[in-house]
């Protein structure tokens, strides 16, 4: 494959076989000017929260206070991602991230509502609005005096977003008139600013077809919210469906092209996923406080429980996953803020590693903390529930699996088939030929591309990598060729390779980020090395158990069982009744 070929995406080249280490390595730093001042945003929230932030209160009376949404207003918290030339404070993709997890470690609520809002809410004007559009609406939603809400699902709508029904008809004027509902919307009930995705008639090769738009809608335009739903967590954030009915959008309010609309969608997404496990490791971070705290200080058998080996285990796998997870968001940002476009396989590695490890921390701090754990009156309980939204927010886990997978392998895929032509007609395609030759000769002979700027002291870790890098080129050919094109269906090897993926890219994560410790700090940046052993070491056995179930696995054996439960629609193994 030639340089040209390669995709501006580390994620994606490793579908190929190649390691970009350019892209990663060096770890990417925050300039002092903007980490000043976001630390001094930082002092004024937690000021602020220590003061005015009750997330107990917020979750019995499912409600955030005036006084608290007032406070965030004043700080500028929702301006954070606002460019300056707007009223924003204009944060970079690393400064908000930061920002982000400052505040979901405070509390859930206010975090879903701030992510809700510029995360996703705004971000479609910010990455695709006009110059007109972004001076009429950022100013008023960088104050907060416009909250903003994302409106895409709906009720036979989730994952399928391209299935949706809500419609916009052109008027003779050059308007919209949109009609539909949209439900389980983040703001819905307090929002006045929406973007709302619409099917809409366009014309296509001759033809008219559906596709869907997106829309900057205003409240006042006659949207209407339906009641506050009742959720299992995040319960102080607002949470509705959204009904709109005849309501008239003016044709300057189209975001983006007519039709263009699921780009719109996709690329929100893509960046709010971010938002998401930055804020899924703050949360951690507090959580991990809090099992610390519990266990040096409860005594069992005539000592603390902290010196037992099996809470020493659940101890060290929190601290090596927050530290993973961080590792991950950190180096994709950055990537971001050096203008990297296609970052959308590393987002989605961080939205789906983030939220896990935020409900596996969560869950083993509550079994460590036992009993208290579970009384209402202890935090536990509550940040249990706020955590496992995040595992179905902004994509379910499954279907990010598939998005990673099927994203990645569309180039190795199109490259086959080019292969493919290219021996049919051998005189015209000869260069793609002699390519594909040349990067199997190089890989059987000369072994893969090398991580040439990781610290020594990691040199295992990056053989590993090295070594499980053309692993991945070479079964991800294997399954296209196996499958074709009905590889779209064979999500149990989508599953794998998107696992072996996030592995990777937490893997080169964790050694870059430790790299630039011992570089600048050196011996004393040793815990950092022993976490990046530590994660690398687990990744990777986790690695070799997915490559060898590409050959040696039960997937039909559980297909079959699934369907025996379809049949009957129940359990019906009942040993004592002998059914």
């Amino acid at each position: 494959m030639g340089d040209d070929e390669t995709p501006a995406s580390f994620g994606k080249s490793l579908f190929f076989g190649h390691i970009p280490e350019s892209l990663v390595v060096p770890y990417p730093t925050m300039r002092k000017e903007d980490q000043d001042a976001l630390k001094l945003i930082l002092d004024q929230f937690k000021k602020f929260a220590a003061n005015e932030i009750d997330s107990r209160k917020i979750d019995e009376e499912a409600r955030l206070p005036p006084s608290v949404i007032e406070g965030m207003r004043a700080l500028g918290l929702f301006g954070l991602a606002i460019p300056e030339a707007h009223g924003g404070l204009g944060l970079s993709v690393t400064g908000y991230a930061r920002a982000f997890q400052e505040i979901a470690g405070v509390d859930g609520s206010i975090a879903v509502t701030l992510g809700g809002h510029q995360s996703i809410g705004c971000k479609g004007l910010v990455l695709y609005g006009s110059d007109e559009q972004q001076a009429r609406y950022l100013p008023r939603l960088a104050t907060g005096e416009l909250i903003a809400a994302f409106a895409l699902t709906e009720p036979g709508s989730g994952s399928d977003a391209a299935s949706i029904k809500t419609r916009a008809t052109v008027e003779p004027d050059g308007s919209f008139v949109l009609n539909g509902s949209k439900i389980w919307i983040t703001n819905g009930g307090i929002a006045d600013f929406f973007t709302v995705f619409a099917q809409t008639e366009v014309t296509r090769d001759g033809a008219q077809k559906d596709r869907i738009s997106a829309f900057l809608v205003e409240r006042k335009m006659g949207v209407t919210s339906g009641a506050e739903e009742h959720k299992l967590g995040i319960k102080g954030s607002s949470t509705t469906a959204l009904y709109f009915d005849n309501v008239k959008v003016p044709k300057e309010n189209l975001l983006g092209q007519l039709g263009g609309g699921f780009k719109v969608a996709m690329g929100v997404l893509n960046n709010g996923r971010l938002g998401l496990a930055a804020g899924a490791v703050g949360a951690a971070e507090q959580v991990m406080k809090l099992a610390l705290a519990h266990a040096t200080s409860r005594r069992q058998f005539g000592r603390a429980i902290a010196d037992f080996g099996l809470i020493k285990d659940k101890i060290a796998r929190m601290m090596m996953e927050i530290y993973a997870a961080e590792s991950m968001v950190y180096l994709t940002t950055g990537l971001i803020d050096r203008g990297i476009e296609d970052y959308s396989v590393e987002s989605a590695c961080c939205k789906v590693y983030g939220s896990e490890m935020l409900w596996r921390v969560v869950n083993e701090s509550l079994q460590i903390a036992a009993g208290v754990g579970y009384m209402k009156e202890f935090p536990y309980e509550r940040l249990l529930r706020d955590a496992r939204i995040n595992l179905i927010f902004e994509g379910t886990n499954e279907i990010l699996r598939c998005f990673i997978a099927l994203s990645g392998m569309q180039g190795p895929g199109d490259r086959l088939a080019q292969l493919s032509d290219a021996i049919k007609w051998p005189l015209k395609g000869y260069g793609l030929v002699a390519d594909f030759v040349m990067d199997k000769i190089k890989t059987q002979y000369y072994g893969g591309e090398r991580l040439d700027h990781i610290h020594p002291a990691f040199k295992k870790e990056a053989v590993l990598f090295e070594d499980w890098v053309p692993e991945l080129a070479k079964n991800v050919e294997k399954v296209l060729r196996k499958h074709g094109k009905v590889i779209s269906e064979m999500q149990y090897v989508q599953r794998r390779v998107a696992d072996i993926v996030i592995d990777l890219f937490m893997m080169v994560a964790c050694m870059s980020r430790a790299t630039l410790a011992l570089n600048a700090r050196g011996p004393e940046a040793e815990r950092e090395a022993k976490l990046c052993r530590a994660v690398c070491g687990r990744a990777s056995q986790r690695i070799k158990r997915n490559i060898r179930r590409f050959d040696d696995n039960d997937d039909e054996l559980l297909k079959s069982i699934a369907k025996d439960a379809y049949d009957s629609m129940e359990y019906d193994h009942d040993i004592v009744l002998g059914r």
